[in-house]
């Protein structure tokens, strides 16, 4: 990513003074506009993308073609010592044996490839070590060295451990990168093979394949670490060299530039800089690896407003040698403290520290990062925290970043008064995709005021909420609260019937002594307990627009409860305006409940319950078809006939508990009740597919009683990219031109009917290729 800095440096030199210790020289530079003004965040958008922009596809296990003794792993209900619960859909392929494969065939062109995988611990929790083979069309391309060091944290009480003590597994996955020997086109086939050497059992969750951009050339006006000593790839300590070079660009009023290659730093870089930039060749090339595997002994340290502000850091991948929370004493981030006001992270990929990104001041001179950005990020496989704005940081975004397998909060902001820090405001969080949370929450905020957290997409978690909100930690929490935004969020796959704790979460889970959050425009898809959690002493919350489709997809059952699609406990206050809920597991006489426990100060308007309504859970990364997909049913479209509103005789919506407060509930008369259709379409069989000359010809069986049919045809199996095509027609017949002879195509159908002038749509068939 290029940038415009356009920044002048004025230097003057109050005198240059080395110290031991990591400091870097002493001095003082003009302070000019904030780098990180110079990228700019989209607002919200309920038409806009869910989720994070990246530029790499992924095949995942289900779309594999599997062979010589490879497997299916699964694990339906999410159930907690299965290690398929981890992975994503709950599903992944394990290679047993020798020559067992997972196999894939290439959509588009790219040579970088991500995988997701999993292999056994060792009895010390140390790891072992291992490889598997990497085969292009057929032909042996590479073998891919693979460790579990990193892998395996074991929960038997709420905290974990880096040995198996009888507890629940988790942190099963980890993933390594790697450049292929040749580039793949689409429809070439890349295979993953155990190739027997080592004797282990090994899974795959998926592969992630993207174009490797070319290397980005030393910047004008920049120094190079190699010209001060530091040496790629040699295996020896670069910090002092790094540190030089550092020093010589702060007093020249110089950038900093990395070079292709692996630069080792065995101690934790405290970083000294004014109207710097530090980049890489770009994260597929530079690699930072912290080598000292010991508590508190790695990681960026930017030393704070006073010596470290408009720091720009970017381009590189940056690795550490940590395995362990040392009992959660670790503090071992990869950035961490305060890069100071206007700073800017992008295009950074980092992996295995205790957090990705920890910033706040804990020195004991309480300085702050206002302004702060975090762009274009890869998060990944830390032990904890994946972003935790805490100690102050106020104004600060994280955008457009992917946040994955972290062992606690993905992204947190705690308002934290240590030192009597401030309390924070006008934080940011905004299209990010959080997945494969652990522990904890997938976004968590535990106080602060004016934050706004829109347009994310959170999926997979384990043992985790999705949105997790209480007052457990110390702090102003939300006592200075007037309102807290959720927008436009979409959660998959989230809560969990017991977490390390033994407690249940929901997908949004609030809870203790919250007060003044908004949630507007939230879809929650199959969440694994209750859909929405309301406790204890919450008041002020409000959800406008919610669709809660699925909960208790689980099954298991905590305190009678299999998962409602809003569990109330306390005295919870809260207005729900306009909800729509279906598949709730917590139901009665096969009609979904909307409450377990009481809604005494629960207010509800225009709640509208579907029964078995059949939607499609949206996969990942195509997140975008949640809430762009003009054609699937969206509750609040109106797409309805006459039928069972599932109200009781009294009119009062039907719950498990007492309804103290039942005026609170809004009844709205039966002739403008929203109500579903139980003779929606039947599924579509398709008859023929034949493919000649760049055309393709479809026949489908009639269906009686619908207006028209409507074809998807794709070069994808999840039917998303360029090569998609959708036609609706009134027969039976179509043809799509301008077909690729040379490609494997996906066709699948479905009927519509139209109801009170809006579409009511049937299941898709199954899926033929050609």
């Amino acid at each position: 990513m290029k940038v415009k800095k356009g920044k002048v440096f004025t230097a003057i030199l109050m005198g240059i003074v080395m110290t031991t210790g990591g400091n870097m020289t002493e001095f003082n530079t003009e302070v000019k506009a904030d780098i990180s003004s110079e990228f700019e965040i989209p607002q919200a958008d309920e038409a806009g993308r869910i989720g994070a922009s990246m530029p790499y596809l992924r095949y995942d296990s289900k779309d594999a073609e599997i062979g010589n003794g490879a497997k299916i792993e699964e694990s339906v209900k999410s159930e907690r010592t299965k290690i398929a619960s981890q992975a994503s859909q709950q599903s992944y392929v394990s290679l047993p044996v020798k020559n067992s494969y997972a196999e894939w065939t290439a959509v588009k062109s790219g040579s970088g490839v991500t995988m997701r995988f999993t292999m056994p611990d060792s009895t010390d929790g140390k790891g072992l070590t291992g490889s598997l083979d990497v085969y292009v069309n057929g032909e042996f391309c590479q073998k891919v060295d693979l460790t579990s060091y990193y892998m395996w944290q074991y929960f038997a009480g709420g905290n974990p451990r880096d040995k198996n003590n009888g507890g629940v597994p988790c942190f099963a996955f980890d993933e390594v990168h790697f450049i292929l020997n040749k580039t793949l086109n689409p429809g070439d086939k890349i295979r993953v093979q155990n190739s027997g050497r080592d004797n282990l059992i090994y899974g795959v969750d998926f592969v992630e394949i993207e174009e490797v951009p070319q290397t980005i050339a030393q910047p004008a006006n920049s120094l190079n670490v190699v010209d001060y000593g530091a040496k790629p790839n040699d295996g020896k300590d670069d910090y002092n060299a790094i540190r030089n070079c550092i020093s010589a660009a702060n007093i020249q009023g110089k950038d900093v530039y990395f070079p292709e290659g692996t630069f080792n730093i065995g101690r934790k870089w405290t970083f000294y800089g004014k109207n710097i930039k530090v980049t890489g060749a770009g994260m597929w090339y530079t690699n930072i690896q912290f080598t000292n595997s010991n508590a508190n002994s790695g990681g960026i340290a930017f030393a704070g407003e006073n010596s470290c502000y408009n720091v720009e850091f970017c381009n590189m991948y940056i690795n550490s040698n940590l395995s362990s929370r040392y009992n959660e004493q670790a503090s071992y981030k990869c950035f961490s403290d305060v890069p100071g006001n206007g700073s800017v992270i992008h295009d950074i990929w980092e992996d295995h520290f205790e957090c990705g990104f920890w910033l706040g001041d804990y020195s004991g001179t309480v300085d702050y990062s206002d302004g702060m950005k975090i762009i274009n990020c890869r998060i990944r496989n830390n032990l904890a925290d994946g972003v935790n704005f805490c100690q102050g940081t106020s104004n600060s975004v994280v955008y457009n970043c992917s946040i994955r397998n972290n062992g606690d909060d993905g992204l947190a902001c705690w308002n934290n008064n240590y030192l009597s820090a401030k309390d924070e405001t006008g934080n940011v969080f905004a299209y990010n995709t959080i997945d494969f949370i652990w522990r904890a929450g997938g976004i968590a905020i535990y106080g602060g005021d004016g934050f706004n957290i829109y347009n994310n997409y959170i999926c997979d978690t384990f043992m985790a909420s999705g949105i997790h909100l209480n007052t457990t930690f110390d702090g102003y929490k939300f006592n200075n609260t007037k309102n807290i935004k959720f927008e436009n969020n979409t959660l998959v796959r989230c809560g969990t019937y017991k977490d390390s704790w033994g407690s249940s979460l929901a997908a949004i889970d609030i809870s203790q002594n919250v007060k003044n959050v908004s949630f507007v425009n939230t879809k929650i898809y199959d969440a694994w307990h209750d859909g929405i959690a309301l406790k204890d002493n919450i008041q002020g919350i409000k959800f406008e627009n919610t669709i809660i489709y699925g909960s208790g997809t689980a099954g298991q059952k905590v305190s009678g409860n299999v998962g409602a699609a809003i569990k109330t406990s306390g005295s919870p206050k809260a207005q729900i305006d306009n909800i729509s809920i279906t598949n709730s597991a917590y139901n009665h006489n096969d009609k979904p409940y909307l409450f377990t426990g009481s809604y005494n100060g629960i207010s509800i308007l225009n709640e509208l319950l579907y029964n078995n309504l059949a939607y499609e859970v949206p996969g990942y990364p195509e997140v975008s078809d949640v809430t762009k997909d003009e054609e699937t049913i969206k509750p609040g479209d109106n797409e309805t006939t006459p039928g069972n509103d599932n109200r009781n005789d009294t009119g009062n919506l039907m719950n498990s508990g007492t309804s103290s407060n039942s005026e609170t509930v809004s009844n709205q008369n039966d002739e403008t009740k929203k109500k579903i259709t139980k003779n929606k379409p039947g599924k579509v069989k398709i008859k023929s597919v034949k493919k000649t000359k760049g055309k393709m010809k479809i026949t489908l069986k009639k269906l009686r009683g619908v207006y028209r049919y409507q074809i998807k045809v794709s070069t994808s199996k999840k039917f998303v990219g360029k090569n998609t095509l959708t036609k609706n027609l009134k027969g039976t017949k179509a043809v799509f031109k301008k077909i690729n002879v040379a490609k494997k195509y996906y066709v699948k159908a479905r009927a519509y009917k139209i109801v009170e002038k809006k579409r009511l749509y049937g299941r898709w068939s199954g899926v033929v290729s050609k």
